[in-house]
């Protein structure tokens, strides 16, 4: 029953307008308690912790010991702790450096700002599935495919159909040990809604192997400069995001090889691609 409220509640929130976003707060995560599907927040030094019912994938996150900025959810006099993310003033300030260069780069580019095979992808500073903290240059020394969803896209020829190939992908990439290191990157669009937690069940729906498929979330200045970064251009209409899908093959050392438009590819032939760019030993 806690599962069906939370879902009503997740859809509904979906749909509110930037005037009627739930409340935001932040506070340092002293307990996580998943028989009784919720976390302990401490909202202020000292304070009794506050009990927040919170969604399944936030339950398996290392959130104990760490602070988190979260969105607060009311339902029958429940409290739900939804859209959970890191908060550890450290980690902004990492992100924001990340972020802040970004943008200068990117409005340094204007419209030559979409890169193309050859071109060297852009720093990044975003959080996985996992709530880790991901850079660009943890990606590097072993080659890449990226690509960008939503995790409540409606159209099955689109993200849907983007994250099955991805995960024939991983499948392929599994059959060759000499393939152990190459990795995946999905990259959400949609951050507002999206969190680590959320990314984290939706992986879990499709059995992605999380060691080698990073789904990243994060700042949505730094996600939108991204999509502008590797072309991807989205429209919000009739509650929904419209946009355009492609697949961004990358080498060991962050530089674009291949660039194939559509949501849909052919696992094996990318996988033969991604094998070829393995660097000798």
């Amino acid at each position: 029953m806690r599962m069906l409220a939370w879902i009503a509640l997740a859809a509904a929130s979906h749909l509110l307008s930037a005037a009627e976003r739930p409340e935001v707060r932040t506070g340092l995560v002293v307990g996580v308690e998943p028989g009784r599907h919720r976390l302990l927040i401490e909202e202020s030094p000292g304070a009794a912790p506050t009990g927040y019912l919170a969604r399944p994938g936030d339950l398996e996150l290392p959130w104990a010991g760490r602070r988190i900025r979260f969105e607060v959810l009311t339902d029958a006099g429940r409290r739900w702790a939804d859209t959970i993310f890191p908060a550890g003033t450290e980690e902004l300030r990492r992100v924001a450096e990340v972020t802040d260069s970004l943008r200068r780069q990117t409005a340094d580019q204007g419209r030559l700002v979409t890169r193309m095979p050859r071109d060297l992808i852009p720093d990044f500073a975003l959080w996985d599935q996992e709530a880790r903290l991901v850079f660009k240059k943890d990606l590097l020394g072993a080659p890449f495919a990226l690509n960008f969803i939503f995790t409540s896209c409606r159209s099955a020829k689109m993200c849907p159909a983007s994250t099955a190939c991805m995960k024939q992908l991983g499948d392929e990439l599994a059959k060759d040990p000499k393939l152990k290191d190459v990795r995946l990157v999905t990259i959400t669009f949609d951050p507002e809604v999206d969190s680590p937690g959320l990314l984290r069940t939706y992986a879990q729906g499709y059995a992605i192997d999380s060691g080698r498929h990073r789904f990243l979330t994060g700042d949505a200045g730094q996600i939108k400069d991204l999509m502008r970064n590797f072309g991807i251009l989205t429209v919000r209409d009739d509650g929904t995001i419209v946009h355009n899908a492609a697949l961004i093959v990358v080498s060991a050392q962050g530089r674009i090889t291949q660039r194939r438009e559509g949501a849909s590819f052919d696992a094996a032939d990318v996988a033969k691609v991604l094998a070829g760019l393995v660097p000798e030993r």
